[in-house]
């Protein structure tokens, strides 16, 4: 019996080997191996790679994230420090301009900041220069070489308060540079508006005509821009007429202001 089992033993591991070589032989052990890889490992791997490439594209998101941000950032600062530089450059042309204007004019005169407007009254600014820089009540405030914007209306010992021409309030003695003496009183309109009143009949303005200070008030001298004539307006049976005057400047954004102290 023990022999039989020996020689079934024997004749098994036989086959086994014989059927190994012939599987050897038709590539049946690498189509296995092909099959085992796709279906097994083959997903695990690809998963990994998969895993991997996204876990680099997030680092990469960030560090391109970041540069964009910072890019921006400095854009930023550039725009910045752009406008900032033009600003200067721009203050600075003004500057040589107006001195350049007042020197040649020998207008005694201080330059003023606008720090603030009145409460409650858009048409009344105030000033970072005040009694002790010679400034008084009176005087005319001017712009842009030789525009007059308003008066002094009062002051304290650092700051002054300044009164536009727009002002409701407001009276100026103005005229026509061909004319000498005064043309008409300038006041001030709702709306920023200027009216040029008490023209005489005869007098001669037309639409574009240059207006200008009459050199007549005591601290205000003659030759000032207040701007041009917009319209006529005659009134019937009076010996007055009158003309809507268009400003020279935009008196919104006034920033830096010449206070004439003398002439």
């Amino acid at each position: 019996m023990e022999r039989r089992h020996k020689k079934n033993f024997f004749f098994a591991c036989l086959t086994a080997i014989v059927f190994f070589f012939i599987f050897e032989s038709i590539g049946w052990f690498n189509i296995s191996e092909s099959f085992i890889r796709k279906t097994a490992t083959a997903p695990l791997e690809k998963s990994s790679y998969n895993l991997g490439g996204a876990f680099f594209s997030f680092l990469n998101y960030r560090k391109i994230s970041e540069e964009n941000s910072n890019l921006k950032d400095s854009l930023a600062k550039l725009s910045v420090d752009y406008v900032k530089l033009n600003g200067l450059i721009a203050e600075n042309d003004y500057l040589k301009k107006e001195l350049s204007f007042l020197q040649e004019k020998r207008y005694d005169y201080v330059m003023a900041d606008v720090i603030g407007k009145q409460p409650l009254n858009d048409q009344i600014l105030i000033l970072n220069k005040g009694a002790n820089d010679g400034l008084a009540i009176g005087q005319p405030v001017t712009m842009g070489q030789g525009i007059i914007v308003g008066k002094i209306i009062n002051t304290e010992k650092d700051r002054s308060w300044l009164e536009l021409l727009t002002s409701p309030d407001g009276q100026l003695a103005v005229s026509l540079p061909q004319i000498n003496g005064t043309s008409g009183l300038l006041t001030g309109q709702i709306g920023n508006n200027l009216l040029m009143e008490q023209i005489p009949q005869d007098r001669e303005v037309k639409e574009k005509d240059l207006i200008i200070t009459s050199g007549l008030e005591e601290q205000i001298p003659r030759g000032l821009v207040v701007g041009y004539v917009n319209q006529i307006e005659n009134l019937a049976g009076q010996i007055f007429k009158q003309a809507r005057i268009l400003t020279a400047i935009n008196y919104q954004n006034l920033q830096i202001l010449t206070v004439i102290k003398g002439f």
